[in-house]
């Protein structure tokens, strides 16, 4: 049983790296700033995500599981109603034992029964919101809580005094594979361009890319070289169609080191998560946006914003081919002034100091409700 001696914060989160990581880089920022503190992460899955924080010393993971509601009413929702009741059961039972002094929420609907218990004992509540639009949960839970912080400058769906900016926190890791060492540039020569679809790749990303640079005569490929993210499914068939193509390719499944391929690209392919978002504006790269079309359509939302702000270009995933994809790469690469302005205008986004003012909103808000 924890001790109630320290300091406790219980941070609701989801499982995916989306919700996942900006949780466990505040955890780290307010961990930094007040080392008197324990912090409990409490998500609705265990995942390899969540293994690698299992050893941190004053780093606790509970795994609560609860699942997403059901688009519609069957079977299913009364299994869900079922689930979500031992889940809110269980969480009160770590409510008892904790008796935590805040509750950080960041979204999803593992984040519901954690938010709704510092509700009914009356614990502070500050909600994180990572998408332009708001998502269902926070807007579900925000007449529970006393703030709610913002990545976006302005995030739609929802409209509160109590809503304020601190940017998306970013992992103090990849902050410093940013600014250690000069950018290396290894295909100084080249126009190179890094595809990555997500951790788990994007198919038809991967084709549409291929079909792209099939496309290429010969001598237009010789000013290209690529650096593709594949994902574990489609890292064999990838690699042997650039072996065939012949050109500059660096092709890797998955890659610990984003901040190092980022710094190497002169333009970026991607899905519009907002953890890639964020990292992209962290090193000010220009990039082509292809947004993963379901989980409600947050990253359409995400990526319409920086098109909104002449910061990115998208392209929607029913219009995707290696045309499309021609068109967008060939415009940015003769037309260096219109990646330029998208270059300056996503960094504008970027904030290396959002885990500090979470930390330090955190911290007022239980000075003022305790």
């Amino acid at each position: 049983m924890t001790q109630n001696t320290a300091l406790q914060i219980l941070v609701c989160t989801g499982h995916t790296g989306g919700h996942f990581f900006p949780a466990a880089s505040f955890a780290e920022a307010f961990l930094a700033e007040h080392p008197e503190a324990e912090v409990h992460l409490l998500i609705s899955r265990a995942t390899s995500l969540a293994q690698a924080y299992v050893s941190r010393p004053r780093f606790h993971i509970h795994v609560i599981p609860c699942s997403a509601i059901p688009s519609f009413f069957s079977f299913k929702m009364v299994l869900f109603l079922l689930e979500y009741g031992v889940a809110f059961w269980k969480t009160l039972l770590l409510f008892w034992r904790l008796r935590p002094k805040l509750v950080m929420g960041f979204g999803s609907y593992g984040s519901v029964p954690g938010v709704l218990c510092g509700a009914l004992f009356q614990v502070p509540i500050l909600l994180h919101e990572q998408n332009a639009v708001a998502g269902r949960a926070n807007r579900f839970l925000a007449s529970f809580a006393h703030r709610m912080a913002t990545s976006f400058p302005e995030t739609r769906g929802i409209s509160s005094p109590k809503v304020f900016w601190t940017g998306y926190p970013l992992r103090s890791s990849f902050w410093e594979a940013v600014h250690a060492n000069p950018e290396r540039k290894e295909l100084r020569n080249s126009f190179t361009v890094l595809v990555v679809g997500g951790s788990q790749g994007a198919k038809r990303l991967n084709e549409a890319f291929l079909g792209f640079f099939r496309s290429l005569k010969s001598e237009e490929r010789a000013d290209f070289a690529v650096i593709h993210i594949t994902g574990s499914r489609d890292f064999e068939s990838v690699k042997a169609a650039y072996e065939q193509l012949g050109g500059k390719a660096q092709v890797f499944d998955f890659s610990h080191h984003m901040a190092e391929l980022y710094r190497e690209a002169d333009l970026v392919i991607s899905r519009a998560g907002a953890g890639t978002i964020f990292e992209l504006a962290a090193l000010g790269k220009a990039a082509v946006l292809v947004p993963y079309p379901h989980a409600y359509a947050h990253q359409r939302q995400n990526a319409a914003y920086l098109v909104e702000q002449q910061a990115a270009w998208m392209i929607e995933e029913k219009d995707l081919s290696g045309d499309i994809l021609r068109e967008a790469v060939i415009t940015l690469y003769r037309d260096p002034k219109r990646k330029q302005i998208f270059e300056t205008n996503i960094k504008r986004l970027a904030n290396r100091e959002a885990g500090h003012l979470l930390t330090e909103n955190t911290w007022s808000l239980m000075c003022e409700k305790n």
